[in-house]
């Protein structure tokens, strides 16, 4: 629908209506020093000129030949079909089917994405609708302190340190206390009064840890907490062990790595898989499929969703209310055309490469590998010089890799290594010649 405008007659009846003298009266909540005076907008121009300076605006862009930089965004094989779906007009037009059972298609494609993921993972069940990997696993934890009616959480150390910050703030409106633990202090720190225990595997490093072995200790020492596992890149599932078979209570991941680009952090998907008898408990929506009372067609329909959201806002498990279906979508049919076989290849591949890279890294003069443990497609390592390492590898028009003093400070000239399937040999020779190029400047 247009936009169109009020007049002044309009404005002023309105504001009239609801008893104010002055649109800022509207306002008034907002602090004056955060409010903008006058947006800096340009005059309008015609069609042929904006068009030709949005091209110039795009010639900005910098579009690198390799990539080695993952940390929660990857740059993986995306295939063809993927954007082929996505872009019929029944799929990216829809927004979410408010009246559900009048969206067949939609409602499938949902149903089959939450079937693909609980197989892939092992999990009872799985929902739509959650925004992100870090928003799913803030998600996961509010489920926690539902479930035990406790308000602590132990996070492990060696979480994306941007998904704790998001739990922080999700806890930090509902007075839930969050703890951040070495893994090796699990049996100090959990005790009855703990709601959840969350770690992430393979870790922020790349490290993959033993689930089985954390979950076994946990539940040793507190069977009521949940736990929790995240994970940034999901592909893995292509070779680790499903957290179904770990004995996890909830599985969130982020799953940008099915089928959507990194395209500058989003959007993303929010996985979120649970054992069945926190199903009240989940936030988003799950979609059934279910027969007719007299007869026997099949239908698709919602047949849950946190509906206090809509009509008992104070009562809300959570505040998910919008649809990430479009990205659901993309992660459908990017499993689908993966299959069983090629999801193994991919991930067979992110292990390999990155451990021929770890090993040959290792080989140069000044060049320390920190990740002691088997690792997935990144790996933490020390350089002689980051900064001559990042400004070679832009200089060879390639994406280096992540600066690991972002999130720890104290980390100079530590980087995060990231190798997927999209890495050539050639690319990765060209990395090590430049990884040595600048041990030698050094």
């Amino acid at each position: 629908m247009d936009f169109v405008p009020h007049d002044n007659k309009e404005i002023s009846d309105l504001l009239n209506a609801i008893g104010i003298n002055s649109i800022g009266e509207l306002y008034q909540d907002i602090p004056q020093n955060l409010q903008v005076e006058k947006l800096n907008i340009p005059d309008g121009i015609s069609e042929p000129d904006l068009l030709a300076e949005f091209r110039r605006i795009s010639e900005k862009n910098k579009q690198y030949s390799a990539s080695f930089l993952g940390a929660g965004s990857y740059f993986h094989y995306i295939p063809s079909l993927v954007d082929f779906v996505m872009s019929r007009s029944q799929f990216y037009s829809a927004y979410t089917p408010y009246q559900a059972e009048a969206s067949q298609g939609f409602l499938q494609a949902i149903f089959e994405y939450q079937s693909a993921i609980s197989r892939l993972t092992e999990m009872d069940i799985t929902n739509a609708s959650m925004y992100d990997g870090a928003s799913a696993l803030a998600e996961a934890v509010i489920l926690a302190t539902f479930q035990t009616r406790k308000n602590k959480i132990l996070l492990v150390k060696g979480i994306h340190q941007e998904y704790i910050e998001t739990v922080k703030t999700y806890c930090w409106g509902r007075n839930i206390e969050v703890e951040e633990i070495e893994l090796e202090e699990l049996d100090l720190k959990v005790t009855t009064d703990i709601a959840g225990v969350c770690f992430q595997n393979p870790n922020f490093f790349g490290e993959i840890e033993n689930s089985a072995e954390i979950v076994t200790k946990i539940k040793r020492l507190n069977k009521k907490t949940l736990i929790i596992q995240c994970m940034t890149d999901p592909t893995c599932l292509g070779v680790i062990t499903p957290p179904g078979k770990t004995g996890v209570d909830v599985f969130v991941a982020e799953g940008q790595s099915f089928g959507l680009p990194p395209s500058f952090g989003g959007p993303g998907l929010g996985i979120f898989a649970i054992k069945e008898k926190y199903l009240r408990k989940m936030p988003g929506r799950v979609i059934g499929l279910t027969k007719e009372i007299n007869g026997d067609k099949e239908g698709f329909v919602l047949t849950l969703q946190a509906r206090e959201q809509h009509i008992r806002r104070e009562k809300a498990t959570s505040n998910i209310c919008s649809n990430q279906a479009l990205c659901m979508l993309s992660a459908l049919v990017y499993l689908v055309s993966m299959g069983k076989t090629g999801l193994k290849q991919i991930a067979t591949q992110n292990f390999q490469k990155a451990h021929f890279l770890k090993n040959q890294l290792r080989k140069i003069p000044g060049y320390e590998i920190l990740s002691q443990k088997p690792t997935y497609n990144e790996f933490e390592v020390k350089c002689p010089d980051f900064n001559k390492l990042a400004r070679l590898c832009k200089e060879k028009n390639i994406l280096p890799p992540l600066d690991l003093t972002k999130y720890y400070p104290d980390m100079k000239n530590h980087a995060l290594v990231c190798v997927t399937e999209q890495n050539t040999k050639e690319q990765i020779e060209t990395f090590l010649k430049i990884a040595e190029e600048a041990a030698q400047a050094n």
